[in-house]
C-alpha cells in the first residue's frame, strides 16, 4: 500500500480515536444523545465505568495512531508501535464482529430495523458499525508496513 494512503488512514484513525474519547467524555458529564432511549451513563454503573476506562484508551489510541506518522513517533519503538496499531485494529474489529450477522440479516431483508429493540438498533446501527470503522482505518495505517534495517518502520 502506498505510504501516502496509510498516511491518511493513521491521521484517520487519529481523529476516530479522538472523536470516541470526546463522545464518551460528554455521555460522563450528562449528555445522552446518541444512547438508546432515556439510558444515562450516570444512572449505570457499568457504563460509567466503560467510560471512565474507555476515554483514555481512546486518547491513547489516537497518540498511537499520531506516533505513526508524526516525527516525534520516530523516536518510540517502532515494533512496538507496529504492534500496538495492528493490536488496536484487531480488538476493534472482533468487538465489531457478532453484529455481522444482524447486519447481513438487514441487508437481506431478512430482519427489518423495526423488529430490533431500541438498545440492538443502537449496537447494530452506530455503535458496533464506528467500532467496525476504527479497526478498518488503524488496519489500513499498518497494512503492509514491515520493519526494515535502518528505516523505523516508517516507509
Amino acid at each position: 500500500m502506498r505510504s501516502s494512503f496509510r498516511r491518511v488512514a493513521a491521521l484517520a484513525a487519529a481523529f476516530w480515536s479522538a472523536g470516541f474519547a470526546l463522545v464518551h467524555l460528554y455521555w460522563l458529564l450528562g449528555g445522552r444523545a446518541g444512547l438508546p432511549g432515556s439510558l444515562s451513563v450516570l444512572d449505570n454503573t457499568p457504563l460509567l465505568v466503560v467510560d471512565v476506562v474507555a476515554i483514555p484508551l481512546c486518547a491513547a489510541a489516537a497518540a498511537l495512531a499520531l506516533a505513526l506518522v508524526r516525527p516525534w513517533g520516530g523516536r518510540l519503538p517502532a515494533r512496538g508501535l507496529l504492534w500496538a496499531a495492528r493490536g488496536t485494529a484487531v480488538v476493534l474489529i472482533v468487538h465489531a464482529a457478532p453484529s455481522v450477522p444482524d447486519w447481513a440479516a438487514l441487508a437481506a431483508g431478512h430482519r427489518s430495523v423495526a423488529e430490533l429493540s431500541a438498545t440492538a438498533r443502537f449496537a447494530t446501527l452506530l455503535y458496533e458499525p464506528f467500532f467496525l470503522a476504527g479497526g478498518l482505518l488503524f488496519g489500513c495505517a499498518v497494512f503492509g508496513r514491515r520493519l526494515l534495517p535502518g528505516d523505523g518502520g516508517r516507509r
